[in-house]
């Protein structure tokens, strides 16, 4: 996302300075250069303040989108940074901030400046980089659905709304010229900003129509900031249907699981709950970080009935700074775990009444390297639960010697089998019609890098498997 900002400022300036867009560069260089000092500085007077770590590049973000959908004024780009950054901290709620920070700047700004955001980014003259940075960024968090609703219902409300006043000849071109380049940016960089939009698909369908709803009735008030308006509304729904979980975690123990994979275990706090396949946010800051940033996505590798939050991860010889602060971390050290989220879970219990056919599942797990992680707290969630499910575990390595958690595949009494490819080949068709006879009566769960996901879901696809009976893990971002 930082780089989509940076290259939409760059191209901004470029088409300024080629006299296609009205402005002057100059004055777009230095307005984006200034809100982000001015971001730079609140965040860390307030981190200071409230004795917080603080993410670095989610300020950049922030300041980049005002600059871009404010204009070059400085004065208005002072106040909407600040009350921006200051609304991370002061409209906060159990660790969690509840508004989109750019959207709370802009609306600030327009109840005290009387001064609302112009979009100038979304014009026609932008619109081919901005689209193309809305296909990278929805492919890489995987939210077609959810922009994809809210942009289909603003079309059809606006031209509702229109049609109310009459339409003319000339409607359409209004359209597509003053309210889709705006929409697609707002649509791949606001709307979908993880901390403030929902994590469940179901959930992000009902968001979308609530924000796009607001949008409607906004704009027949009407005020002249509706999208931000809007766009603060659905924050109110996502914040509720998330919950809230931020949480300092203190290092346990560290365990070296095999040659380049090392588990970490934390104090379990206080109230957390969460399912077998769930996945935390975990932020760790640190000095000099690189351009991957603080955060990083990883699957909770324990299982609730544990008394620790275990997290595993591969480490490369040379690993991203983030990877080098974590396996820099002693007994005693903390890092901050948050956005509990994952869909990748156990179907219910059929032990259970009232449970319907449908939930009891015969099922294959395939995962590949460290991807067995939501396979580890499943698997010990059931010995503990002493629940028996009939589970195919399909985990590739590279040797023997990459197997990690055996100990809990073997006690769970699964049907294991270990792949390993410098001996053994890769999983393919052939192995999975005859390790898994059955295998067209089975729910599959995927697990593993992205690239190894989308391949088995296309070879399942392919062998005659169902969209329903494939679940694939997924988080933004592997690690």
């Amino acid at each position: 996302m930082l780089y989509y900002l940076v290259f939409l400022v760059s191209s901004a300036i470029i088409l300024c300075f080629l006299g296609i867009l009205p402005y002057i560069w100059t004055d777009i260089l230095i307005s984006a250069v200034y809100v982000l000092v001015i971001c730079w500085i609140t965040n860390k007077l307030f981190a200071k303040l409230f004795k917080a770590s603080y993410n670095p590049e989610s300020t950049l973000i922030t300041a980049l989108i005002l600059a871009l959908i404010l204009g070059p004024d400085l004065i208005i780009l002072t106040v909407a940074g600040v009350s921006a950054i200051a609304s991370k901290y002061l409209l906060a709620w159990k660790g969690r901030h509840i508004f989109n920070p750019a959207a709370f700047g802009a609306v600030f700004c327009y109840f005290t400046l009387n001064y609302g955001a112009t979009w100038w980014i979304g014009s026609l003259e932008t619109l081919p980089f901005i689209f193309l940075g809305s296909i990278l960024i929805l492919r890489k968090i995987k939210r077609f659905q959810l922009a994809g609703i809210f942009f289909i219902l603003t079309l059809i409300l606006s031209t509702i709304r229109s049609a109310e006043f009459g339409l003319n000849t000339s409607y359409f071109f209004d359209l597509f010229y003053f309210l889709v380049p705006p929409i697609l940016f707002f649509n791949s960089v606001m709307l979908i900003e993880p901390l403030t939009s929902p994590y469940k698909f179901r959930h992000q369908a009902i968001y979308a129509v609530i924000v796009a709803g607001a949008y409607y009735f906004y704009g027949t008030i009407p005020l002249e900031i509706p999208l931000e308006l809007a766009l603060l509304t659905g924050n109110v729904f996502a914040y509720i249907v998330n919950g809230s979980f931020r949480k300092v975690l203190t290092l346990k123990s560290v365990k070296k699981e095999s040659a380049d994979v090392i588990s970490f275990s934390f104090r379990v706090p206080d109230k957390f709950k969460f399912e077998p396949g769930q996945f935390l946010e975990w932020t760790l800051a640190h000095k000099n970080p690189d351009s991957r940033g603080v955060r990083r996505f990883f699957t909770i590798a324990s299982s609730p009935t544990e008394d620790e939050i275990i997290l595993a991860s591969r480490f490369a010889d040379k690993s991203s700074s983030f990877k080098e602060a974590l396996k820099s971390l002693r007994t005693g050290d903390q890092i901050i775990g948050s956005n509990l989220a994952g869909e990748f879970t156990l179907p219910s219990d059929p032990s259970k009444k009232f449970v319907f056919t449908s939930e009891r599942r015969k099922l294959c797990f395939i995962a590949g390297g460290i991807g067995i992680t939501p396979f580890r707290s499943m698997a010990e969630y059931l010995i503990d639960k002493d629940q028996k499910r009939d589970i195919i575990l399909l985990y590739s390595n590279k040797t023997e010697k990459d197997i990690i958690f055996r100990d809990v595949f073997e006690k769970a009494g699964w049907k294991n089998i270990y792949v390993n490819t410098d001996i053994d080949g890769y999983i393919d068709e052939e192995l999975i019609k005859n390790k898994v006879p059955d295998y067209k009566d089975r729910h599959f769960y995927l697990s593993g890098p992205p690239s190894m996901v989308d391949a088995f879901a296309d070879l399942l696809s392919k062998m005659g498997i169902p969209g329903n009976q494939i679940r694939t893990d997924f988080f933004p971002g592997y690690n």
